[in-house]
């Protein structure tokens, strides 16, 4: 009996990963969305990776001569005899023209090792070579991101975790939909993971599976785009209003600070003592971010409710995250050492 193909398994494993992860998100329970989160990443990359892989096998001709080229190269300069001898067959003026022809047309070894290793340089090569659409990258940096303080720190975006999870498999779907294997090699049987999408498999074309399981999965959870909408909509104005809340508390517990002063406190470092203890030297300080910044931020998250295309929708939202993170750890840092002074004097 043949066991299923390379190739075949290779879209068993991803499959089985993303039904997995419909379970889970079925269930709806945090654990269960941290670690489809955490699925849906290993899922996402192991496309791309065989994406990049498909297209530095395309370049392999090229790039045999190139090395060969900076092979010539180095014997010129620092070969043996012979070595130099093969060398000057070509001039150094025929060497360097063929060079800088093949160059642009090859990917370097250097930026292979860092594709290799490297979430983001994948999805970036990737978009470099048509493969996937440039509107993914913030999408895919953010959620990939999220993975990572989940994954690595055990820091778990609890309240954001579900839009997020279902966001993160719509754009899994749309990357395995723009896979395309460049050779299949045939199966007797596959699991039923896999046969779900395609039950007449002897008979079916095979390229056609990623396309037919990214467009059932989809189908299976769906992105519901208004409800999407109003969730990062409500989450960042929730944690903006909070942080306004938390400078007026700030400002209202602390010597000598007037209204407008938490917040340029709140961006002093930690050596600037002048500022720090001079009030009209803190408000002599030119920083970037005012009370209007976060008036701004405020307007920003609520117009994320009229934004109709779900990548426009959260590289805007975690623009907005980015932006506005930084100030709020620091805003609840000098709330914890308030309320901490508080307690102590209790």
């Amino acid at each position: 009996m043949l066991v299923p193909g390379a190739t075949v398994r290779q879209l068993e494993f991803v499959i089985v990963q993303l039904d997995e992860v419909l379970r889970l998100i079925k269930v709806g329970r945090v654990p269960q969305l941290r670690l489809a989160h955490i699925l849906l990443d290993s899922a996402v990359e192991l496309i791309m990776h065989r994406m990049v892989e498909q297209r530095l096998r395309w370049e392999h001709r090229n790039f045999d001569q190139l090395e060969g080229l900076y092979r010539l190269r180095r014997w010129r300069q620092n070969g043996t005899r012979l070595q130099r001898q093969f060398a000057n067959e070509l001039s150094e003026s025929q060497l360097e023209q063929e060079i800088a022809r093949l160059e642009p047309s090859v990917t370097s070894k250097a930026d292979r090792k860092k594709i290799d290793r490297d979430f983001l340089r994948k999805a970036e090569f990737l978009v470099e070579k048509d493969a996937l659409p440039a509107t993914l990258v913030p999408v895919l940096r953010k959620l990939h991101a999220y993975r990572n303080e989940t994954y690595h720190r055990d820091h778990h975006r609890i309240e954001i975790l579900l839009p997020a999870v279902l966001i993160y498999f719509d754009v899994a779907c749309s990357v395995l939909d723009l896979y395309s294997p460049g050779s299949v090699i045939g199966a007797d049987a596959v699991g039923p993971e896999l046969a779900r999408f395609q039950p007449n498999w002897r008979s079916g074309d095979p390229f056609e599976i990623p396309h037919l399981a990214a467009t059932k999965l989809r189908e299976e959870i769906g992105l519901d785009l208004p409800a999407l909408q109003d969730a990062l909509a409500d989450h960042l104005s929730l944690r903006l209003q909070e942080m306004l809340s938390g400078l007026n508390y700030i400002e209202e517990n602390a010597r000598r600070l007037q209204p407008g002063d938490a917040i340029r406190l709140m961006q002093i470092d930690d050596g600037d003592v002048d500022a720090i203890f001079d009030s009209e030297v803190l408000r002599s300080r030119r920083l970037p971010i005012t009370m209007q910044s976060l008036r701004d931020w405020v307007e920003r998250a609520e117009a994320l409710r009229e934004v109709t295309d779900r990548d426009t929708l959260f590289a805007e939202f975690a623009i907005l995250e980015d932006l506005f993170e930084p100030l709020e750890g620091r805003v609840n840092e000098a709330i914890w050492n308030i309320d901490e002074q508080a307690n102590m004097r209790d």
